[in-house]
């Protein structure tokens, strides 16, 4: 039997998705910190100290944003692994953008990120009134975009953005329930 796991969102085949603890600031700081992993959101590492980023984690938790949520990733051992969120949300147009990040390198090429972001999406169009999930990864970035794939994105376009190239995707509630296809003419997969 599963149990429940406390503050529990969604779950997948290898994954819970739940909310957020004070408890999860160590972790998200040394991901945040790391060069290897901010390179790939494109962005440069986090450089204040751990206590000024606990300060920042707190106040998310206790003030959360109406645009943005972000959830801890753990495996079925209960270790946290990572993070998902969904942000920009815009519920006049039905969308949000996606991100995620597996911070546990052990767990990367897995199936670890392809379970969090089925299990999110599995979330978001079953208990949310948003239609369309949209991301953009970075072009060079190949196993962030099979993940996607797997999860059922398709691709919509590229952009450049800050001297990077990035794929934009997107996946559409439609597509699940009907069977229909994505923009580039190929069959999503169901999650």
């Amino acid at each position: 039997m599963t149990s429940v796991v406390k503050g529990e969102v969604a779950r997948g085949a290898k994954v819970v998705l739940r909310e957020k603890r004070p408890s999860d600031a160590a972790a998200d700081y040394a991901w945040r910190s790391d060069a290897e992993m901010a390179r790939f959101d494109a962005a440069r590492p986090f450089s204040a100290s751990f206590d000024d980023f606990r300060a920042l984690h707190e106040e998310e938790l206790a003030y959360p944003s109406p645009s943005r949520r972000s959830l801890a990733i753990e495996d079925h051992a209960a270790r946290h692994i990572g993070n998902v969120m969904y942000y920009n949300i815009d519920y006049a147009h039905g969308e949000a953008e996606l991100g995620i990040t597996i911070g546990v390198r052990e767990y990367w090429g897995q199936g670890y990120g392809t379970d969090a972001v089925r299990a999110l999406v599995r979330h978001l169009f079953t208990k949310t009134a948003l239609r369309r999930v949209y991301l953009k990864t970075l072009d060079w970035n190949g196993r962030a975009r099979r993940c996607f794939e797997k999860a059922g994105f398709a691709v919509y376009g590229a952009t450049r953005r800050g001297g990077h190239d990035f794929t934009l995707m997107e996946l559409r509630r439609e597509w699940l329930t009907t069977g229909r296809e994505g923009p580039e003419g190929e069959e999503t997969a169901q999650t």
